[in-house]
């Protein structure tokens, strides 16, 4: 979510923040690929997460919304779009997230607009960051 978030803030692409961050983040192998694979995919799919944030918060554009509560969005249809993680848990690690470090109406927001895209079935629509 750091990364993500910095990258959006600085305006630098998330994997070479990464690389920078790795040292600072003394990570064990697989959640270093596992990192690695889920920003990469967040940075790849920017464009097309960003689209379908727009389209489950109407009342609040993307360019508008905080971009931390775009982070977490952005890593959290993601990991909806992957095997790897648990629908169930990919939302409730973003509410937790967003109650967490974000303004109070953050966390309700998020857990909606997710919970409306897993209802309508677009989970199939979001790329998959195993690539």
């Amino acid at each position: 979510m750091r990364l993500i978030y910095e990258a959006d803030m600085a305006q630098r692409p998330p994997l070479e923040l990464l690389d920078i961050r790795e040292r600072e983040l003394s990570l064990d192998a697989e959640t270093a690929a596992y990192t690695r694979a889920l920003v990469a995919s967040v940075s790849a799919n920017r464009a097309d997460l960003d689209a379908a944030i727009g389209l489950l918060t109407p009342a609040w554009p993307v360019d508008q919304m905080a971009r931390l509560d775009v982070a977490i969005m952005r890593i959290a249809l993601t990991e909806i779009g992957s095997d790897e993680t648990p629908v169930a848990v990919a939302i409730n690690e973003a509410v937790e997230l967003a109650k967490r470090y974000c303004a109070a109406g953050a966390a309700p927001m998020i857990n909606g607009a997710l919970g409306s895209y897993v209802r309508k079935g677009a989970a199939s629509a979001v790329p998959d960051h195993q690539g």
